[in-house]
């Protein structure tokens, strides 16, 4: 019985104190996809992703259509093609692979910490 009360007395505190995990830092591919976005897609996908006055629809976590895309490498090519709408051919292929990663670390698809690029972008699947 004292084991019992101990092991909840335990489970309480825990409960009870916030658990903090060390995350890694953001990669420097992640900053300046985060510099980009800001730049150069948030006046249309809004501040967040969650919607903005040229697409109102999220483009990363719940509600957003990422998924279609199958993996980095595909949402990558949908950025060469279309993106930024007014001008794809605007951003080097570095900065769209930066503002990739950043949308993705975004949607919970890779760390913020990754690095994103034509070798490994084929593997990583996007859910």
């Amino acid at each position: 019985m004292h084991r019992i009360f101990l092991a909840l007395a335990g489970a309480a505190a825990l409960a009870a104190s916030p658990l903090v995990l060390a995350s890694p830092a953001p990669s420097d591919q992640f900053r300046a996809g985060q510099a980009i976005y800001a730049e150069s897609c948030a006046a249309c996908h809004g501040d967040t992703g969650r919607g903005g006055p040229g697409f109102a629809n999220p483009i990363w976590g719940a509600g957003a259509s990422l998924a279609k895309y199958r993996t980095a490498a595909g949402l990558f090519e949908y950025h060469q093609i279309m993106m930024p709408f007014d001008d794809p051919t605007r951003l080097a292929d570095e900065l769209k692979w930066a503002v990739t990663l950043y949308l993705l670390a975004n949607h919970g698809t890779v760390a913020p910490d990754t690095r994103l690029d034509a070798a490994n972008a084929g593997g990583i699947a996007i859910r």
